[in-house]
């Protein structure tokens, strides 16, 4: 049952959800506007008790006790509620609400396997042992259940004949009471144990041993069964009960019939989200869910006992200290939009932003204005006041002006006959000029200057002035006509980090996407000095440059050897460890080349590990830029600092 009321919930949300995403953008009407609502609903659904009970702690000296559990089920419950709801702000879409609810819930309360032994006194004083047994009570409630909502309210109006509402918030008991019916029956037996005075006198004690003693008297079904297997059960009990005991065999309640208030009223919640169809600005029909939870108290618990006697008898719901009650379903009913009706009004203003820098094709929509209406709207551009605009209202409520330019628009109003409405202010920007780095062209080789850059979503037509810098240092401005593919390519470009793309154009400038500010041209690397003679048999030195390509980590085959002789010396020497640098050359960012610096050493550090070194000897760091071997206004100085070297190290602890 809580996957169920747990669904239903989920269910009320989606719908909400739906309602809130309206076919047509801020629809509004005169129902949407009016601050008073009267809403009348019929509710109609299913109804759960969760019960805590107290059944066993009243009766005195209980043994061989088993009282139950009480178990309801088969819950409905039908009703309605009359709400007044006031609504405030611009849009009336919030409000608050309070009203009457009645709610006639019914359902089933059983009781089974009912068992309990305690220490009563019978007609003539005499104490004694009350056995009671049933084994099944059933009991049909009714329950009229009277509260007051405190609700926080909300509506939308999203189409001429669809909204949406809903409504949350507290519930006020005023009355919970339960008409119960029972079909119940019940065994009375008796137990008397007597002790002998002395003095020719007895007296009748509790015996509250689980099993009776031998000695005791009993008057039971077993006990007269054993000893009369012919006789007359009914007719032994019957005698019995007129001498005084208190036994009886199916005995009904003097009473099958009766009512429970509970003691202490409750504060609850009410979830209750509709859909809305409109017949009118005036009248809406409403239909969708309810959610409710409602807890309460029974202090008359305390002194409750199922049954104490024949013919005695105390509803099963008097044992109850505490429940919870659920009641969830759907919701029919009516709304009425009171009070005087209200001009519409222009509840929002969409920007249409210009489809590029100096293009004048944007646009303002005004939302929230009576369709099919004759409107004039006034609007100021950058404080200058424009041409109005004369049109109708569509379908929707709402105005469109086209064929703006980017800029402040302020002073927006919108005039129907008397009645003028006024707007938010909107600022119309255009999209920014985006830079595409697929189209790029690196030069075709070092201090070859044949690079270029494309600069794509320009408007065809346009005279483009391009701003630039290269390595942090301004260039010449690139000026061009844009041709019909809509991009300017930048030509004559050496390698370098090429950033701050500013294009002006009709009297705007656009700064590039901060996705494409930063682009770099790399030209091919040359090629790698020629391998050292092989006859050589000096001792090499380890120290010598490891080389790599321009932006690249693989180690050129040149360097091997170096690699080969610093491997063979470490394998020969256990206690030496090897620190490795690397380094780059100036072409590119400072945060790029230490990056990359870090990964040549890392680089000269996998190589070494792949020919039997322990990662745990070698140290890396990389240093960028910094200390550089040869000339970077050079290819052939460049291409000398982006090394790695290796230095022999102390010996770690």
């Amino acid at each position: 049952m809580k996957k169920t009321i747990f669904l239903l919930i989920a269910a009320f949300g989606a719908l909400s959800t739906f309602a809130q995403t309206p076919p047509v953008k801020n629809y509004a009407t005169d129902a949407d506007l009016s601050r008073w609502v009267l809403d009348l609903n019929f509710l109609g659904g299913g109804y759960i008790q969760h019960m805590n009970t107290n059944t066993t702690a009243n009766y005195l000296n209980g043994v061989n006790m088993n009282t139950g559990t009480p178990d309801f089920k088969n819950g409905m419950a039908v009703g309605g509620d009359a709400q007044i709801g006031f609504f405030f702000g611009k849009n009336r879409h919030w409000g608050i609400g309070t009203g009457i609810m009645y709610l006639r819930e019914w359902g089933d309360l059983t009781l089974n396997n009912f068992h309990a032994e305690y220490q009563s006194t019978d007609a003539n004083g005499n104490i004694f042992r009350q056995v009671v047994s049933a084994n099944q009570i059933d009991e049909r409630i009714k329950i009229d259940n009277f509260n007051i909502p405190l609700l926080l309210k909300y509506k939308k109006r999203v189409s001429k004949h669809w909204g949406f509402t809903g409504d949350a918030g507290l519930l006020f008991n005023l009355q919970m009471k339960n008409e119960y019916k029972t079909n119940a029956s019940f065994d009375y037996e008796a137990i008397y144990k007597i002790n002998n005075n002395g003095d020719g006198s007895v007296t009748s004690v509790y015996d509250n041993s689980p099993t009776p003693a031998g000695s005791d008297f009993l008057i039971t079904k077993a006990q007269y069964s054993k000893n009369n297997p012919e006789g007359n059960v009914q007719s032994y009990f019957n005698t019995k009960s007129s001498q005084g005991y208190n036994v009886g065999l199916g005995v009904s309640p003097n009473s099958t019939t009766g009512t429970v208030s509970y003691a202490s009223g409750s504060v609850g919640f009410l979830f209750q989200p509709s859909f809305n169809y409109f017949f009118s600005d005036m009248v809406a029909l409403n239909f969708g869910g309810y959610y409710l939870y409602q807890p309460f108290n029974n202090s008359g618990s305390n002194t409750y006992m199922l049954t104490n006697k024949p013919g005695d008898y105390s509803s099963v719901s008097n044992s109850v200290s505490h429940t919870e009650n659920y009641s969830y379903g759907l919701n029919v009913g009516l709304r009425f939009f009171l009070g005087k009706k209200e001009v519409p009004k222009i509840i929002s203003v969409d920007a249409l932003q210009p489809s590029q820098c100096g293009m004048c094709d944007g646009g303002l929509v005004l939302h929230g204005l009576r369709p099919g209406k004759e409107v004039i709207v006034n609007y100021s551009r950058e404080g200058t006041p424009q041409t109005a605009y004369t049109g109708n209202v569509d379908a929707s409520g709402s105005v469109k002006i086209t064929s703006l330019c980017e800029g402040k628009y302020t002073d927006i109003d919108a005039k129907i006959r008397k009645h003028t409405s006024t707007g938010n202010p909107v600022t119309l920007i255009p999209p920014p000029i985006t830079i595409s780095s697929e189209n790029n062209t690196n030069p075709s080789a070092n201090g070859v200057c044949d690079g270029t850059i494309s600069i794509n979503g320009l408007n065809t037509g346009q005279t483009v002035t391009v701003n630039y810098m290269r390595n942090g240092a301004a260039q010449q401005s690139f000026t061009s006509v844009v041709p019909a593919g809509k991009t300017v390519i930048l030509t004559g470009l050496c390698e370098g980090s090429y950033t701050g793309f500013k294009v002006n154009g009709n009297n705007c400038t656009a700064a590039a996407a901060a996705n494409g500010t930063d682009v770099t041209l790399t030209a091919p690397a040359p090629p790698p000095p020629p391998p050292a003679p092989a006859h050589i048999e000096e001792k090499i030195d380890i120290s010598t440059p490891i080389l790599f390509d321009f932006n690249k980590t693989t180690i050129h085959v040149i360097s091997y050897p170096v690699l080969k002789e610093a491997a063979d010396e470490m394998k020969e020497d256990k206690t030496i460890n090897v620190t490795i640098d690397g380094y780059t050359d100036i072409v590119g960012s400072d945060a790029y080349n230490n990056r990359l610096s870090v990964r040549r050493a890392n680089a000269v550090k996998a190589h070494l590990t792949k020919m039997g070194i322990s990662p745990r000897r070698l140290k890396t760091a990389g240093h960028g830029k910094r200390s550089p071997v040869g000339d970077n206004g050079t290819p052939e100085g460049r291409s000398q600092n982006r090394r790695a070297i290796m230095k022999i190290a102390p010996a770690r602890n």
